[in-house]
């Protein structure tokens, strides 16, 4: 329903049927304010700071703000490069950790997620209001990562997984971030369309154009190789680095996006398919630092985005009856935004209360449980989360909150 309005416009013409009407609450920042996950101690207290910080633990909050991981990813005390020699004699390189489990560095691309160009992050806060019968305007706080990752080229994929050096070639490693912020507004048009012959249900459709006010933004890229001989051994290697960062007062980003979708719903459940950044057009103000063998050199640079870049999103909720007077609320949805993502959900009442399960596929398995409470005036949303650690692998659990009123 129009909980789901930011993902499919038409959605906010539909009846709020399954919406509880809570609010998700960004427990994840709470995380941020732990030793061993702020940056911010560096400058209040730098001893606890060195003692207590881990990069990694960081960057795995930051990317889960609904979130507060109870066991976010740590990073490895050793990075070890092993080295050892085929029946040729060439040598075989591998990438562990201090207990010998491989370092993921060949599923870099999954350490966060890669935005379509011209998408921002999706908003962390948002106020709608309405502006009339099918129209809607919504204002909305975002801040967030575009993009994070970590590639080997398949050459040196092939070397770290127990490949051997090859005479006369270059392998490189490039490593990429981006995160921005800012302030969005969206104007939208939703309604049900006229009946359809031998239509039992109501078909809808959505149109919305959202715009952006970009406060900060940057984004870092760093790439370093090495060759070979002609007989197979390292002769050289070259780093290059760019980073270009923009700010109010030293910069400005502002942008346009198209949004369309249609939403279908009956007896059985509520259906939709909307598609987000149809079109777009995004442009970035700023500054750009380039360091390579020849010096570093600063200046001006805009980025401009425009064209074609849609982000899908495929949805449906309905009720399975249950014997009795039981029902059991079936949920679902799939998507693409940069990278393809699933979910499916359930939901069983009892009285006050309704127990809820899911799993879900985000770069990696996700599981969830989750329990709802309707007090007097007061409703209160719990859930138990999970994904998979970036680079390092296994299960992080998270605890999650909603609350309406």
């Amino acid at each position: 329903g129009p909980g789901t309005a930011w993902e499919n416009p038409a959605l906010a013409a539909v009846e709020a049927r399954f919406d509880r009407g809570t609010w998700s609450i960004p427990v994840g920042l709470l995380g941020l304010l732990l030793p061993d996950r702020s940056p911010l101690y560096y400058f209040v207290d730098p001893t606890t700071f060195y003692q207590s910080f881990d990069l990694l633990r960081f960057y795995d909050q930051l990317g889960h703000p609904e979130s507060l991981l109870v066991n976010p990813a740590q990073s490895p005390d050793e990075v070890v490069l092993k080295a050892s020699q085929d029946e040729s004699g060439r040598l075989q390189f591998r990438l562990e950790d201090g207990q010998g489990h491989p370092l993921q560095l060949t599923t870099g691309e999954n350490i966060g997620p890669r935005l379509p160009p011209g998408l921002t992050p999706a908003p962390f806060f948002t106020v709608p209001f309405g502006l009339g019968p099918g129209l809607y305007g919504e204002i909305g706080l975002f801040a967030g990562i575009e993009e994070l990752a970590l590639n080997p080229d398949p050459k040196l994929s092939a070397l770290l997984n127990g490949g051997s050096l090859e005479a006369n070639q270059t392998y490189q490693l490039t490593a990429r971030g981006a995160a921005s912020a800012g302030v969005s507004l969206g104007f939208g048009l939703a309604r049900a369309l006229p009946p359809l012959p031998g239509l039992p249900g109501r078909l809808y459709a959505g149109v919305r154009g959202q715009g952006f006010l970009g406060l900060a933004r940057t984004r870092a890229e760093a790439s370093t190789a090495f060759t070979t001989d002609g007989s197979g051994q390292l002769s050289g290697s070259s780093t290059t680095s760019r980073i270009f960062y923009s700010y109010l007062g030293q910069g400005l980003g502002y942008g346009v996006r198209l949004d369309v979708g249609l939403a279908y719903a009956d007896k059985s459940g509520i259906y939709g398919l909307g598609v987000r950044n149809l079109v777009s057009f995004a442009q970035w103000e700023g500054t750009e630092v380039t360091t390579d063998s020849s010096g570093t050199r600063t200046g001006p640079r805009t980025e401009t985005v425009s064209g074609l870049a849609p982000a899908l999103y495929l949805n449906g909720a309905g009720y399975l009856p249950l014997e009795g007077d039981g029902r059991l609320l079936l949920a679902a949805d799939l998507g693409y935004d940069g990278r393809l993502y699933a979910h499916l959900g359930m939901e069983y009442p009892l009285g006050a209360l309704a127990i809820r399960g899911g799993l879900g596929y985000e770069d990696g398995v996700r599981l969830g449980v989750g329990l709802g409470v309707d007090l007097a005036g007061l409703k209160l949303d719990l859930a138990l989360t999970s994904h998979t650690a970036p680079l390092v692998g296994g299960q992080v659990f998270g605890l999650a909150a909603a609350v309406g009123f």
